[in-house]
């Protein structure tokens, strides 16, 4: 049985983009490397974790990992039934996650017009 926090990975897109999986952004911590050579014991101590963020697809979310992918690749070449790639993706221990946001698809931006670069 799936529990509410979990994602259904068994679902396969089945159209241009893959709507089966929510847009998400993750805010994660992970390991800060020192510094090479002599370090104060004091500054070794102090060290704080990485706050890292990621915006995917996210297409695993069980007890033990969260999957996200960045990026999704339809070959014009292809079958669309038989391609189904992405890439850009990392996984997280579950453990290591602080915070899930699923995003939505501004509806202003549905035609095709993304508005203008920001200074």
């Amino acid at each position: 049985m799936q529990s509410s926090n979990e994602t259904d990975t068994t679902k396969s897109p089945s159209s241009k983009y893959p709507y089966c999986w929510p847009m998400v952004r993750i805010t994660w911590m992970d390991a800060m490397d020192g510094e090479t050579g002599w370090v104060n014991l004091g500054k070794m101590r102090d060290a704080k974790l990485a706050t890292c963020v990621d915006i995917g697809w996210m297409i695993r979310n069980d007890e033990e990992r969260v999957t996200i992918m960045g990026s999704w690749c339809l070959d014009p070449q292809e079958d669309e039934e038989k391609d189904k790639e992405g890439g850009r993706y990392i996984t997280i221990p579950k453990g290591w996650v602080k915070n899930i946001e699923y995003l939505m698809i501004d509806s202003m931006y549905a035609d095709g017009d993304y508005g203008q670069v920001r200074d």
